[in-house]
């Protein structure tokens, strides 16, 4: 059968696209399950199978992926059968359907599960929640089922790929299969976006329900009640624009499905490596104190006050520099050292002459 050139053209540039967006996913992902493996070896093992088992998952995807843009793209070309090489389907069907809804699903499942332990648990003093008892599986419930209607939905969806065997039959150049084609992947990314919603909404809502009494544990929750939402909403909004793209009948929905898996991937590593905390790192000090001020003499004065224990003051002149630091506290007196004597009231001043030619002390 006879395929539109420009639409493979595009077809060909949406191909090239999706294999960039899918392997740089990839490399994120990668790194993320490292600082996994490394920073929380002691989690549950059900939490460290679900996390392997999604990355070699998206390794496949990825093998598959890159395989059949090669032979779409790159083995095809000068053939006299290429244009109907590009439109075929390949291995499609388990790069964006399947991979996609099992990852997604076993996200929204893992959600689901840490929202009824939060839902269980009273935040502040780590016992039951009475008033959770009657309503801690409602949410999680209506989640954990959207999941596996996603999941079948997706399944469902991947029969209709390998069906359809190319790109134009899926997109209805030919009319067999497109209802069903759009029946399906409107039902999975639909499913799919209204589940990444009510997680975005309903896991703030329990993490903050119950007071922590603890300034820095509070200020965790927020920051996780923020990732939980920007992450949750940034999923659906991929879910939402790979089902506008297809009914749009356009191949750019082949960009948004390549991505999706990975996309939910490295949301639920985010989650999870969001407990690691870098220790002495810059986030982690307090503010400096700067301030400034100007002499009589036209030199700017600029005051450091660090969380350190040392202060230095810096003077800045049209030719010199002055580093004035605090006092240094006299050392334990030793045996060794008895006639040794530090005068601790005089603050030590170095002074460097700053002039075009050289720089002298």
């Amino acid at each position: 059968m006879a395929v539109d050139e420009a639409f493979v053209q595009s077809l060909s540039g949406r191909l090239v696209l999706a294999g960039y967006f899918n392997w740089g996913l990839m490399g994120i992902l990668l790194i993320q399950v490292y600082a996994y493996y490394i920073a929380f070896p002691n989690d549950r093992l059900i939490t460290k199978a679900l996390v392997y088992a999604v990355f070699v998952s998206e390794i496949l995807q990825t093998v598959l992926t890159s395989h059949d843009i090669f032979v779409a793209l790159g083995s095809s070309i000068g053939s006299s059968d290429q244009l109907n090489t590009v439109d075929l389907i390949y291995h499609h069907w388990f790069s964006i359907p399947v991979s996609g809804g099992i990852t997604g699903a076993i996200g929204q499942s893992f959600f689901a599960y840490r929202l009824w332990v939060i839902s269980q648990t009273n935040m502040a003093t780590g016992q039951i929640a009475s008033e959770s008892k009657h309503h801690g599986y409602g949410t999680p419930g209506i989640i954990g089922t959207l999941a596996l209607g996603s999941l079948i939905s997706a399944l469902v969806c991947a029969s209709t790929f390998f069906r359809a065997k190319t790109f134009s039959g899926l997109l209805g150049a030919s009319d067999s299969g497109a209802t069903e084609s759009m029946a399906s992947i409107g039902v999975w990314n639909g499913i799919g976006a209204i589940c990444d919603i009510i997680i975005a909404l309903s896991m703030p809502y329990y993490l903050m329900r119950h007071g922590t009494g603890l300034r820095s544990t509070h200020i965790m929750v927020v920051k996780l009640v923020r990732l939980i939402i920007e992450t949750g909403i940034f999923t659906a909004i991929i879910a939402i624009l790979h089902l506008c793209l297809y009914f749009g009948g356009t191949s750019s929905f082949i960009v948004a499905g390549l991505s999706l898996s990975k996309v939910y991937a490295n949301t639920m590593l985010v989650i999870l490596n969001n407990r690691i905390e870098i220790v002495a790192g810059r986030a982690l000090q307090e503010e400096a104190q700067i301030g400034s001020s100007s002499r009589s003499d036209g030199a700017s004065v600029l005051r450091s006050t660090p969380s350190r224990r040392q202060r230095s003051t810096i003077m800045v002149s049209k030719d010199r520099l002055t580093f004035r630091l605090d006092p240094i506290p006299p050392p334990t007196p030793r045996a060794d050292f008895g006639k040794a004597s530090i005068d601790s009231e005089r603050s030590p001043t170095v002074r460097v002459r700053v002039s075009q030619s050289s720089v002298a002390e």
